[in-house]
């Protein structure tokens, strides 16, 4: 008879569970976070103005969540009772995805989506190097090659349509704002307020950019009188709706129980896959043709998420428990 799993096999099977599972949530987000590109530019050309994009994502997605919440008579964690550096860690989360989602459907405003992109998705770059300084990961041999290849993967991605792009220094400064932001939240929700259910979380922070979005609207948008301007248009209203409920409510969750299950740069660079979504989208929505760089730049960005998906060298630490 084979020899019963000890407790290292047990727990190094629990952790292959765990990572596989968190990879597959990851996925999942960045294939939804592919869709905002286009569904923005639909709403912009509809004459919806960028914050109000954003804040009616942000008020959609986490109306939607409140309400799966409810269905599901789920009991909500009470923030006050929280540990005060948890508190501290969410407000920062909520601060982060909110000037995230109002820099890039700026720059998107600004600049070609194509060049937002290549500048935005250096974020895992800033995720690494963060996650190496206050010693939470290090630097391997296989992380550091698979953050290498995904830089020249995003490049041959983007690089057709960055060629001939518009290019705004406005929409360079929101782009890097947002990449900024994007490696703030991944850093900090890797295990900064892991008490609080993914679901309850991600409307805590989807509410918290509303109002930020919905201060900038009355600031920006009113003014210029954009702010009811595009109602009447029903493609608009999709758009927002489908970015709220797909691109807010579903990718968020998901994007926080697979960062809190592989660390941010595992996830980071995972989440490249969503140019390479894009592209593949716009192939199958739009009729775009994908160029043979394209092609080698998408199988490039998949040959290094899946090496950077290798765990370091070390003793197997069990999963960070987490509410989701």
């Amino acid at each position: 008879m084979p020899a019963a799993a000890g407790p290292s096999s047990r727990l190094f099977l629990r952790l292959r569970a765990t990572n596989a599972l968190g990879a597959g949530w990851v996925v999942a987000a960045a294939l939804a976070f592919a869709t905002l590109g286009s569904l923005s530019g639909v709403a912009y050309r509809s004459g919806m103005g960028s914050p109000t994009f954003v804040a009616l994502r942000a008020v959609i997605g986490a109306t939607a969540l409140v309400a799966l919440v409810a269905l599901r008579h789920r009991s909500w964690v009470r923030i006050g009772g929280l540990p005060r550096q948890e508190r501290v860690m969410l407000a920062a989360a909520m601060l982060a995805n909110g000037t995230l989602n109002l820099a890039l459907f700026a720059a998107y405003g600004e600049m070609a989506v194509a060049l937002v992109l290549a500048v935005y998705f250096t974020y895992p770059m800033l995720v690494a190097v963060t996650s190496v300084l206050i010693g939470r990961e290090r630097f391997t041999r296989a992380r550091t090659a698979g953050l290498l290849l995904s830089a020249c993967g995003v490049v041959l991605v983007l690089a057709d349509q960055v060629g001939v792009a518009r290019f705004s220094p406005i929409g360079m400064a929101w782009a890097v704002a947002a990449a900024a932001c994007q490696a703030t939240y991944l850093v900090v929700s890797r295990r900064g307020y892991t008490r609080v259910p993914a679901e309850q979380a991600t409307a805590l922070i989807l509410g918290g950019g509303a109002i930020l979005a919905g201060a900038v609207v009355l600031a920006v948008d009113l003014p210029a009188g954009r702010l009811l301007s595009w109602a009447s248009d029903a493609a608009a209203w999709a758009a927002v709706l489908t970015a709220g409920l797909l691109g807010a409510a579903a990718a968020k969750v998901w994007l926080l129980r697979g960062v809190r299950q592989l660390g941010g740069t595992r996830t980071a660079v995972l989440m490249l896959l969503e140019p390479v979504a894009g592209v593949l989208l716009a192939a199958a929505v739009l009729g775009q043709a994908i160029s043979p760089t394209e092609a080698v730049g998408g199988l490039v960005i998949i040959a290094a998420a899946v090496l950077v998906q290798r765990p370091a060298p070390g003793p197997a630490a069990p999963p960070t428990p987490v509410s989701s």
